[in-house]
């Protein structure tokens, strides 16, 4: 990102004085406007030469900007969330191609932040939002959606960006569920019945469930799961909301039974 109007309302949307991780910072552009706002600043950079540039950068203010050289895929963030006062907070411009194994990276230690304000293909952040029954609409959805509440924030053209891409960003913002739990006895069941629910998103709910299992067991106790939950048997997953997911998967375990493999 080079545009700093555009860095600074990424900025604004985070809480003031939050703690923050970025993620990919750069030559900086971001990392500036954080600094004016948060009360720390960790920024994650992959390359070298510009984490050199970037120490450079940020010499004056190295007790509030940190530069970390570090790869975001093997950075241990929990660790370093941890060890942080609240509010914590995550932001950055995702690369494209390793969007998904980012956010799945974070979304195991949402637990310990409280926003997250990200850049990304705005493609994606469609799929972030979308409703049921709509085209962008699958199973990262629902699996985002079980941990925080997604909103997207403004669109960036890519005259923001250097070198300029071939797509436009969208910011999304991301807010942890305090209740993501409350009537889930089992989370993994939950996560389980999500993907394999979107395996074959065009069949019907319970026979794409069970097609990674033993098949004729697993979508007969999806079947009886689905009637307990109020949920009709003919359902497609992309029909269906996160609320209905999670009733399906409470049904399942009540009924003892448990997430294949």
């Amino acid at each position: 990102m080079i545009d700093a109007k555009f860095a600074e309302r990424v900025a604004a949307a985070l809480p003031r004085g939050a703690s923050v991780i970025e993620i990919g910072a750069g030559t900086g552009t971001l990392t500036a406007a954080l600094a004016t706002r948060a009360r720390s600043v960790t920024a994650l950079e992959i390359d070298l030469d510009l984490a050199e540039i970037l120490r450079d950068r940020f010499s004056a203010a190295s007790d509030e900007v940190r530069i970390v050289a570090a790869d975001a895929l093997a950075f241990e963030f929990e660790a370093t969330l941890k060890a942080q006062q609240r509010p914590r907070a995550l932001a950055g411009n995702l690369p494209y191609y390793i969007t998904t194994p980012l956010i799945e990276r974070a979304l195991r230690c949402a637990d310990w932040w409280d926003a997250a304000v990200l850049m990304v293909q705005r493609e994606y952040g469609r799929r972030l939002t979308a409703a049921p029954k709509t085209p962008d609409y699958g199973s990262l959805t629902v699996f985002v959606g079980h941990y925080c509440r997604c909103e997207t924030l403004f669109d960036i053209g890519a005259a923001g960006f250097y070198p300029r891409p071939n797509v436009a960003s969208a910011v999304v913002r991301l807010a942890p569920r305090a209740d993501r739990l409350v009537g889930v006895p089992d989370e993994r069941l939950l996560l389980w019945l999500i993907r394999a629910a979107f395996a074959q998103r065009r069949k019907m709910f319970a026979k794409s469930a069970a097609s990674g299992s033993p098949e004729r067991k697993a979508r007969l106790a999806i079947e009886r799961a689905m009637r307990a939950a109020g949920v009709p048997e003919s359902a497609r997953a992309e029909e269906l909301a996160l609320d209905d997911f999670r009733r399906v998967a409470r049904a399942l375990a009540e009924a003892g039974f448990a997430a294949p493999g």
